[in-house]
């Protein structure tokens, strides 16, 4: 009898996993240890993006929405985040809350210290899928992980292992023309994507 209620719970927990629509890169196994406080949109740097306010609110957590929308087709477009202090050798994961757009369905999110050292994912809106995650020189153990959360809406992370005491957070829309450690270069889309600048957090985890 112990054996059948067992096996039920397991099946129950092993199906009630796979019915959950969240994608990973790899195994994430850090949990949420520290929080860094990040500022406000308004400090965010953008280069060749426009970010405008939509009138209606998310009715799921009644945050302000935004489209973040390329300016140029021939160079590089990006937000930046700068100047955010760490842990040299800890890791870091930083997501936020993305929906696509009618101009485009990519999203690239990237962690980068001194250049070129990175970890960078690009994220397809559209199907809910990682398209790739890429580490570059000393930023290592990059993993990305993408979670519906309902009405389009996905909440898109990323964690690395930084070598540096200070780092940048740069998001923005890409296209499926652009390399996953390229995915802010010069296209020939001018793409968008709907995003919540307020949802954007960055977490110490445990590895």
């Amino acid at each position: 009898m112990k054996r059948a209620i067992t096996l039920t719970m397991t099946l129950i927990f092993v199906f009630s996993c796979k019915n959950k629509n969240t994608a990973y890169s790899k195994p994430i196994k850090g949990v949420e240890e520290q929080s860094i406080i990040l500022p406000n949109h308004p400090l965010w740097v953008l280069n060749r993006l426009s970010l405008t306010k939509v009138k209606e609110d998310l009715n799921q957590t009644n945050k302000q929405l935004f489209i973040l929308s390329r300016t140029s087709t021939t160079k590089t477009a990006y937000a930046s985040v700068n100047n955010i202090p760490v842990e040299m050798g800890n890791y870091y994961r930083t997501s936020i809350l993305v929906k696509k757009d009618g101009l485009g369905v990519s999203f690239g999110l990237r962690i980068i210290g001194e250049y070129p050292n990175r970890v960078d994912a690009v994220f397809d809106l559209e199907k809910g899928l990682i398209k790739g995650v890429s580490d570059v020189g000393t930023f290592i153990k990059g993993a990305a992980k993408i979670e519906d959360m309902g009405e389009g809406w996905y909440k898109c992370s990323l964690t690395a292992k930084t070598n540096t005491e200070i780092i940048k957070i740069i998001l923005g829309p890409s296209s499926d023309s652009n390399s996953v450690i390229t995915w802010e270069s010069a296209n020939e889309e001018i793409s968008s994507i709907c995003i919540i600048p307020s949802s954007l957090g960055l977490n110490e985890v445990l590895p």
